[in-house]
């Protein structure tokens, strides 16, 4: 775990730093349980790492990543002002992206030392097992919810996708700090990790299920460890799938019913159809942010007519309300400039987990924070071709794993990766 001693050290004389830490650590708490108290930590930390950036900025140079930041952002302001739907939504749509945004933004450009990073870490994971213990009360005691939801995240498959970027972090931090715990730490740490996988299953979103064993095996290859101890992860892992069909797992049974009923995609291709189509009224900009639910069946007549193709509206599944996917609802919301700058995002965040993974792996600190980089890029990149990914919870749990990747590399070349190791 982490030492408390830094506590002291670090902000006696730094109020300003004491109050974001202390906003930020909140807002983690809060995130997957409590609606109102995340929004207030979350504004609170915007507040306080905009004040520190701005009385920064002098020390400060621009570089490639606030580049990227800045196209996402712009990419959403534009299609607010350019909205092919006049709507209400345009204006939220765009807010959510600028906080989320943002926030990596402001954690990009912050100077936390390893001990703020692990502490930062620790509190996501830990944060999540409150509302999962009751989640899964809710869902297998009391029988108040049909399935398994984090309190706070909500939805089945959003619940599962907060779920696979903590698997991800908590699986980092144990295979990380491995060599160097004790017994009892290394029991509690790799409880964890195992604890989210079958969460996971029971929760029986199949999509973060099969991202999850992608994730697990990199993760598992790519953590520095002798190979006795990638074995018995790998070991340990397998039992558990190993034991899947015989418990009968209940994804196990979706996925059947589902293709008895020939419907492996839970009536997906009918929403990726609106969008498909949706594309086609305002290919530049979109419709606008938050407007994908606001498209009719007459809009989709209309663009069918209007091109002399035939219409059936049976193929498509308006009801959906959203795309259930990343790619499809920055297309159709924000057109192709959307559309580009989330695969730009995308493409400079898989390119950033290439180039530092070399540095990265040598240092406890680095290795589980790239691990957490990388579930959370796998996720929102994988699950997101059939799921909302950025949206919310995930999504700011997603930008602060990416937002600390960033301040971590950062500060390598002056700290010439002399980093001590001893604050997991």
């Amino acid at each position: 775990m982490v030492s408390f001693k830094f506590l002291q050290e670090t902000y006696s004389k730094n109020i300003s730093k004491f109050l974001e830490m202390i906003s930020l650590t909140l807002m983690l708490l809060s995130l997957p349980s409590f609606e109102a108290p995340k929004n207030i930590f979350l504004i609170l930390f915007l507040t306080i790492a905009l004040f520190r950036e701005w009385s920064q900025k002098k020390n400060k140079s621009w570089e490639f990543w606030d580049w990227i930041f800045l196209s996402y952002i712009l990419s959403s302001f534009l299609s607010a002002i350019f909205a092919g739907f006049s709507t209400s939504e345009v204006w939220g749509g765009f807010r959510s992206i600028l906080i989320w945004t943002g926030f990596a933004w402001l954690l990009s450009r912050s100077k936390y030392n390893p001990q703020e990073i692990t502490w930062i870490i620790w509190i996501a994971i830990l944060g999540t097992l409150p509302p999962l213990i009751w989640g899964l009360i809710e869902y297998l005691v009391i029988h108040t919810k049909s399935a398994l939801e984090l309190h706070s995240v909500g939805h089945v498959n959003h619940s599962a996708i907060y779920l696979g970027i903590v698997l991800g972090a908590a699986l980092s931090v144990s295979l990380s700090n491995w060599k160097t715990d004790g017994i009892f730490k290394k029991l509690i740490s790799l409880s964890l990790p195992i604890f989210f996988f079958i969460a996971i299953i029971i929760g029986q979103s199949r999509g973060v299920f099969g991202v999850s064993l992608i994730r697990i095996t990199l993760i598992i290859l790519l953590i520095p460890n002798s190979k006795k101890i990638k074995l018995m992860a790998f070991g340990i892992f397998g039992i558990i799938l190993a034991l899947m069909p015989i418990m009968d797992a209940a994804i196990i049974q979706k996925q059947t019913a589902n293709q008895h009923l020939n419907d492996v995609f839970s009536d997906r291709e009918r929403a990726w159809n609106v969008s498909i189509e949706s594309a086609h009224f305002f290919p530049i900009l979109g419709v606008g942010n938050g407007n994908w639910k606001n498209i009719t069946l007459n809009d989709l007549k209309k663009s069918r007519d209007a091109r002399n193709l035939p219409f059936d509206e049976r193929i498509y599944g308006i009801e959906h309300h959203h795309s259930h996917s990343i790619y499809l609802t920055a297309l159709v919301e924000r057109g192709i400039i959307g559309f580009i700058c989330l695969i730009l995002l995308m493409a400079s965040w898989l390119l950033l987990l290439i180039k530092t993974y070399a540095n990265l792996e040598k240092i406890p600190q680095g290795a589980y924070l790239w691990g957490c980089s990388l579930s959370a890029w796998i996720v929102t990149f994988g699950v997101g071709v059939i799921n909302s990914t950025f949206h919310h919870e995930h999504a700011i749990l997603a930008l602060l794993f990416l937002g600390l990747h960033l301040s971590f590399v950062n500060q390598l070349p002056t700290k010439k990766l002399k980093i001590r190791n001893n604050y997991a």
